[in-house]
């Protein structure tokens, strides 16, 4: 019998359909907690508090569901559910009454984020085996974008036509987002079995080192986004500058991903994140050396670079490490990703509403990059992979792997 390479779309399709829904639901993500206040429900500060949390523990409670569906059902019906749960969430975000529903809006929020996340993820890493670094890099810059447009889009949409405009539009990039998943993506490989242990391939250090480096990339670049805009309005920084900044620094990040992408191809795994570690801890503190926002946006773009030296290689080698062991569980790793993301996140807000009152901004960025130093040991704990694996070989493997079971 002759194995067959997995089919791969021959354009870039299912990395921009990806890339557009990550944008949009980051886009729903940046937009939303700056209009909060201007709620019709009248959220307070202590209510923000609840609703920041609650975001957290949707994506970490539903994450695990979407891991384990994904990978029977396949990564295209998870993003499809994903979309339909943002499109709920911007709807009741827009008219809700009172703080339950808002609450409800923003569950259904992270658990929209949790499944185009996971299924996300799991698609880029089924579709592109050769190019697996470089088509996260440019899937990353979906988000990012999103994050950066978002509150800046939902500001100017606010001045011009009040508290509801920013969810309308954000409704309509809901739905051409939807239809787009709906007529173009194409379905994954789903139904497979292995005969190997799950547990095992998750407990192993080719899965946690990688993980470790993901929640490192998210506690680090997590500080910048509510520390750095605060800090610039102070010396007279505006809120279009600062979008700006950021939307510069998402650029960046996306111009960066064939750089990154053709250094992976050629270093060590555990070469290119330590790499990317010691690039970050080193430009982190330059963030609080500068006043003006064109110097800062300057030292934004290299902290970009070099998180995409961290997170593009090591989200791909949890892609790597499943093709390794001749399994199919993308979506079960990279629900893993999700989750370990989530604790980044969650650890960068302790951070941030304790230590800035006594460290400062110049205080947290050192802190930062003391914690990025320091968890470099057992970065290099990771094994060094044998050399990319073609996708005719991942093939043989999931055929053994059916014919095992």
């Amino acid at each position: 019998m002759v194995l067959q390479a997995p089919t791969r779309p021959k354009s870039r399709t299912v990395v921009g359909l990806v890339a557009f829904s990550l944008f949009v639901d980051y886009f729903l993500y940046g937009m939303v907690m700056p209009l909060m206040p201007h709620s019709p429900a009248k959220v307070g500060e202590e209510q923000l508090g609840l609703l920041y949390g609650g975001y957290a523990i949707s994506v970490l409670v539903v994450t695990p569901l979407f891991g384990y569906l994904g990978d029977r059902i396949g990564g295209r019906p998870s993003m499809i559910c994903g979309m339909i749960l943002a499109g709920c969430a911007t709807a009741l975000f827009a008219l809700a009454p009172n703080f339950s529903l808002s609450l409800v809006a923003r569950l259904c929020q992270g658990a929209a984020s949790a499944a185009m996340w996971t299924g996300g993820l799991a698609l880029i890493a089924e579709h592109y085996v050769e190019k697996r670094v470089e088509m996260m890099g440019y899937t990353f810059t979906g988000s990012t974008a999103g994050s950066a447009l978002g509150p800046l889009a939902g500001g100017l949409l606010y001045h011009v036509g009040g508290y509801q405009l920013p969810f309308l539009f954000t409704g309509v990039l809901v739905a051409s987002a939807a239809c787009l998943l709906v007529l173009l993506l194409p379905g994954g490989r789903t139904g497979r079995k292995t005969n190997l242990d799950l547990r095992a391939l998750l407990l192993n250090k080719s899965v946690a080192v990688p993980a470790l480096a993901v929640a490192l990339a998210a506690f680090a670049w997590g500080v910048i986004e509510p520390l750095l805009p605060v800090r610039l309005s102070r010396y007279g920084a505006t809120p279009r500058g600062v979008g700006l900044m950021f939307t510069g620094a998402a650029i960046t990040y996306g111009l960066s991903a064939p750089l990154v992408g053709r250094v992976s191809a050629r270093w060590p795994f555990k070469r290119v994140i330590i790499l990317g570690t010691i690039a970050m801890a080193s430009t982190l503190p330059f963030l609080s050396a500068f006043k003006k926002i064109s110097l800062a946006c300057l030292v934004l773009c290299l902290v970009s670079i070099s998180y995409a030296f961290l997170l593009n290689p090591a989200s791909a080698e949890l892609g790597d490490a499943v093709d390794r062991a001749g399994m199919s569980c993308y979506s079960a790793v990279y629900a893993l990703y999700n989750i370990v993301y989530s604790v980044g996140m969650l650890a960068t807000t302790a951070l941030t509403s304790t230590a800035v009152r006594f460290l400062g901004f110049w205080g947290v960025m050192l802190g930062v990059s003391a914690v990025l130093i320091l968890s470099i040991p057992l970065l290099m704990l990771a094994d060094s992979p044998p050399p990319a694996i073609s996708e005719a070989s991942v093939a043989q493997q999931h055929e053994q792997g059916r014919n095992a079971s």
